[in-house]
């Protein structure tokens, strides 16, 4: 992003002095101390120092610097993993908040400032920076110039989490957990990612420094708003209409909220320089027309034509990443076009630069992708597919559609819950060759269950008690195996490694059931389907 460079040098000054002893009217939160080279103890690495620049329109500083420590290169040996609340949690925090709006539950968001920098290390840390990044009010105030060594770089002693540090967030949480116990607030058990109360129905996840916070009344809410105040300084959104980069639009009273990320697509297209494609594309993927009549699927054959250049590599990967985030969050219709890409995405080919073109010109027209989650009775239902050798090396695509509905009963018939927009769509290749079309679907049940199994964790820890798991498959063999009522020969690859799901329905936490492939809602996530089907899908 192409600015004044004042704008930016400001912000840099900035995060110099706030995570050192202030600057102007910025506070210092003593982080960092600049020292001289001689007094960093012979046995400590030094790691190097990385600025990572960001427009955060939405925060009271938009062109905001922040200051990164090279992590990697240090050593810590105490165990710094920590959890944190992923898309999943939101997604099922923010259904959680819909489903019982009639019960008084809304949502709203919490910003800690300086999260990490809160917690002190158990010993310091060092760093250096190099001379050209302190300008002038920070250069006089610490009076740098005595203190740059002969490789023109500036030393710190760090005495608190900064930002790359691999213990920064673990010593972050763990204080948090400290701070809030005495209010009654603790991660749950089976999934620390989501907060509860002793007492309270208040329920939150916390994404790294952002809270997603599901509360009742005004005295719940500011019960949590003022034990936060005690020890951080906060920035509180009662409308709770942006987290984790999504935009939420709550309808409290007709029971949906809409989950949108504006403008996202159109951002990513104009950084990754891509056009606006001269007439509308409306698939994002090639596709294969059907011929109706035709038993045997044949596999497509490996392109052997030579690989791109790094440069096309690291574009192709940088699409890949790019792209995938906003799939997995709003728009699910690109899911199988990003899973072909990133097959080949570290040694693309032609054909791979030609699918990427044709995504980006398929976002380029649909850019604005929105889910409605309606209110529901917060049952996990799913829908399991898969296609058989649809990808080079004789691989098979597995798809499932998880979303949320009504506690049913299974029947002779099929299951009907109201159709919502899914919580989850997964959309892989499984790691082996299967042998059959039912091998294949057997293999995607196994890796929805498993799936399943997680989310099913996080509905109980927001409290909602989940009736067996009803998965639909349109496979009636697979069906009849996982539910043995099936004759079993030569079938001891499939007892090798599906009898998991077996193990599970008899424990009763699923319940395989067919219905028709038209009514599989993971069906359209498995196949590369013609622009008709796509437009009619959206």
């Amino acid at each position: 992003m192409k600015q004044n460079p004042l704008i930016w040098g400001s912000s840099l000054s900035n995060e110099l002095g706030r995570l050192s002893q202030g600057v102007r009217d910025i506070e210092g939160n003593n982080a960092l101390m600049f020292i001289k080279k001689s007094k960093i103890p012979p046995h400590k690495k030094v790691a190097y120092a990385n600025m990572v620049c960001d427009h955060r329109p939405l925060k009271k500083e938009k062109y905001r610097v922040r200051l990164t420590i090279g992590g990697d290169v240090l050593e810590y040996l105490y165990n710094a993993s920590s959890p944190a609340a992923s898309l999943l949690e939101s997604k099922l925090l923010i259904n959680s908040v819909i489903s019982d709006s009639d019960k008084g539950a809304r949502f709203m968001t919490i910003d800690l400032k300086d999260y990490f920098l809160q917690s002190f290390l158990l010993e310091p840390e060092y760093l250096r920076i190099h001379g050209k990044y302190f300008l002038p009010d920070i250069r006089q105030k610490y009076n740098i110039n005595a203190l740059i060594d002969s490789d023109g770089y500036v030393y710190c002693e760090v005495k608190r989490g900064i930002y790359g540090l691999k213990q920064a967030a673990k010593l972050a949480r763990d204080q948090l957990i400290k701070h809030l116990a005495p209010y009654g607030y603790y991660p749950t058990l089976q999934e620390p990612n989501i907060w509860a109360h002793k007492t309270k129905p208040t329920k939150f996840c916390l994404c790294v420094d952002d809270f997603g916070i599901k509360y009742f009344s005004e005295l719940d809410a500011q019960h949590l708003i003022k034990a936060l105040q005690a020890a951080y300084e906060i920035t509180i959104n009662k409308e709770g209409n942006d987290f984790c980069g999504l935009k939420l639009n709550w309808n409290y009273d007709n029971g949906f909220v809409d989950v949108s990320m504006p403008k996202y697509v159109n951002k990513a297209l104009e950084k990754l320089n891509h056009a606006p494609p001269p007439i509308p594309q409306h698939a994002p993927h090639k596709w294969v027309p059907i011929t109706y009549g035709k038993q045997i699927q044949n596999t497509p054959e490996p392109d052997e034509t030579p690989v791109l250049s790094k440069e096309h590599t690291r574009n192709i990967q940088r699409i890949v990443g790019t792209f995938l985030y906003y799939a997995r969050a709003v728009d699910n219709t690109i899911l199988p076009a990003i899973n072909e890409i990133s097959t080949t995405q570290a040694k693309p080919i032609q054909q791979t630069q030609i699918a990427a073109d044709m995504l980006m010109d398929y976002l380029s027209t649909h850019p604005q992708a929105t889910l409605r989650f309606h209110k529901s009775e917060m049952q996990l239902h799913v829908d399991s597919d898969a296609a058989y050798l649809v990808s080079p090396h004789a691989k098979s695509r597995a798809a499932g559609y998880f979303y949320l509905g009504n506690h049913t009963t299974l029947h002779s018939t099929p299951i009907q819950t109201p159709l919502n927009a899914p919580i989850h769509v997964e959309c892989t290749l499984l790691k082996h060759v299967v042998s059959s079309a039912a091998d294949s679907e057997t293999g995607a049940l196994f890796h929805n269950c498993k799936t399943a199994i997680g989310l099913k964790n996080m509905l109980e820890a927001l409290g909602h008690k989940q009736n067996p798991i009803q998965i639909k498959t349109d496979n009636a063999t697979a069906s009849a195996y996982c539910n043995s009522t099936l004759k079993q020969k030569r079938s001891k690859t499939w007892n090798m490694r599906w009898h998991w799901i077996k193990d599970r329905i008899n424990q009763g936490q699923f319940i395989i059931y067919w219905d028709k492939g038209s009514n599989n809602l993971a069906d359209y996530h498995t196949k590369h389907f013609p622009p008709s089907y796509h437009t009619m899908i959206r």
